[in-house]
């Protein structure tokens, strides 16, 4: 079923999905009036770089925004509400209810279409001393502002990230970079966990070359303080002195909103869309970190949260929305990071996810050069078939 070109085109969250989805909205939609309603205090920065500039390689963290909410305006007529809370969605009706958190009031907006790119949250552990200063999570720009605030301020000596994913491994290069003790501690017996265990070792091998201190296979367990400020991490295997702790455990989906007003979910607690992004509820689409997505891999819906798919799905949403015919057909999940001097990435499965997804895997481990032999420079590169 087509839908109409929208006149008043409504998008719940500013970051890489909502962002993409607003600018092509407009391209499709010249005369549409178009919102962006975003909780924070900043909309379409780029993530992935907030461990580079809380480690100094890029110092200036404007350079991090892709457009303020003034440029959406003056360039193209699109309204921005920072610090506005999107609490409750009426389809029936077909407004949702916005808190200004500023001015704690409220107020409804009505929406011909609505698009969904409420993005994913940090998960904490439910561990005594969680709010003390010090502790940091890292998913927005306003969290990277904090964090680098108190270590400006403090200038902490030690330093315990906990998790060993894409952002812990980044933010141990960037603790280091800034000349402190650094402690890693993953749950998991290894780093890395969608990789496979002999990849991840070499990985945790450069770590430790680099003055990283593991502790794989670590519970957190209490955070200890003094006069307000967090000193030590206990873990299962013990205790780790600490002025910073980053807890970098992974991310939820953001899909409260969409389950209270009807709009089912998928894998891992996401929103359920089809390859054109619609959700369950007509006129409301979601995208980005908070939407399912398809793995053309294993050929099931997953939830594989990253940039790239979140400004792709983002654009279909858009045209979508518009009455245009577009479809977005799904991923390979792919991702690509750097750890120190070593580049580590991944597309389609590894060879225990394809043993889970029900396919006789055979896997081949190539070594060689990453340069031809009379190119200056390079090193040494395994790939993993």
């Amino acid at each position: 079923m087509e839908m109409a070109r929208p006149s008043r085109l409504v998008i719940v969250g500013g970051v890489a999905g909502g962002a993409t989805a607003a600018s092509k909205a407009r391209r499709c939609c010249p005369d549409a009036e178009i919102e962006i309603y975003d909780q924070d205090e900043f909309i379409s920065y780029a993530g992935c770089g907030l461990p580079y500039f809380i480690g100094g390689y890029s110092p200036n963290w404007r350079k991090l925004l892709a457009r303020t909410p003034e440029e959406f305006k003056s360039r193209q007529g699109i309204s921005v509400f920072l610090r506005h809370r999107v609490d409750a969605i009426d389809p029936e009706n077909k407004s949702i209810r916005v808190v200004d958190l500023e001015g704690v009031s409220e107020s409804r907006r009505e929406y011909d279409k609505l698009i969904l790119a409420t993005g994913a949250a940090p998960i904490l552990p439910d561990i005594p001393g969680r709010e003390l200063e010090g502790v940091f999570a890292l998913r927005s720009l306003t969290h990277a502002l904090e964090m680098k605030a108190f270590i400006d301020k403090r200038a902490p000596r030690r330093a315990a990230v906990v998790g060993g994913g894409a952002i812990g491994l980044e933010m141990c290069e960037a603790f280091r970079r800034l000349e402190m003790e650094v402690h890693l501690v993953e749950l998991a017996g290894q780093v890395m966990p969608p990789l496979d265990t002999d990849l991840a070792s070499r990985v945790a091998a450069h770590l430790e070359e680099n003055g990283v201190r593991l502790h794989l296979g670590a519970r957190i367990e209490a955070l200890e303080s003094k006069d307000g400020a967090v000193t030590r991490l206990t873990t299962s295997q013990g205790s780790i002195d600490a002025e910073l702790v980053l807890l970098s455990m992974g991310i939820r989906p953001v899909s409260g909103l969409a389950q209270r007003a009807g709009i089912e979910l998928g894998v891992k607690g996401a929103i359920k869309v089809d390859e054109r992004m619609r959700t369950n509820l007509p006129d409301i689409l979601a995208c980005g970190d908070c939407a399912t997505t398809y793995n053309l891999v294993s050929r099931r819906e997953s939830w594989i949260p990253l940039g790239s798919t979140a400004r792709k799905q983002g654009r279909v949403a858009a045209e979508t929305a518009s009455g245009e015919e577009s479809a977005f057909p799904g991923v390979q999940g792919t991702f690509i990071l750097k750890s120190f001097e070593k580049t580590v990435g991944k597309t389609g499965l590894s060879a225990s996810e394809a043993g889970d997804a029900g396919f006789d895997a055979q896997a081949l481990t190539l070594e060689g050069s990453s340069l031809p032999g009379y190119y200056r420079g390079g090193g040494r590169m395994t790939v993993k078939l």
